[in-house]
């Protein structure tokens, strides 16, 4: 089968570009993995609720090899040189929920860590 995915927004991200320039906020984007495939949104800069257009890169199709595979979401703060992209969240979705044929529109928390004692939200995706 196939699983059809896309990225409309996230909500209440926080700013991970404060002590730069004033008015610099999160240039936010998405990463999501899924068995052997790894794709990832455009980015939208200086905006903390980012919303992807249908015109831009936010819809993806993956082949299913297992049905019992996690889809693994991440959002970044994109930054330019030779820094590392800053992780604001993610969040791990369990596609053995979903049913076949069905289109769903979910919202998930933005965790910092898959580690339960640390589980304030980040926002939401």
């Amino acid at each position: 089968g196939k699983l059809y995915l896309e990225i409309l927004s996230c909500h209440d991200l926080p700013n991970t570009d404060v002590g730069e320039s004033v008015g610099n906020l999160t240039d936010a984007f998405v990463s999501a993995v899924f068995e052997d495939a790894m794709v990832q949104t455009e980015v939208i800069n200086d905006e903390l609720s980012p919303h992807w257009l249908p015109w831009t890169k936010r819809a993806f199709v993956f082949g299913i090899m297992h049905p019992a595979s996690m889809l693994y979401l991440g959002c970044f703060d994109y930054d330019l040189g030779l820094t590392e992209h800053e992780k604001i969240g993610r969040v791990a979705v369990n596609i053995c929920n979903l049913q076949r044929d069905t289109e769903y529109t979910l919202r998930y928390g933005l965790y910092p860590s898959s580690n339960v004692t640390e589980r304030k939200s980040n926002g939401t995706i």
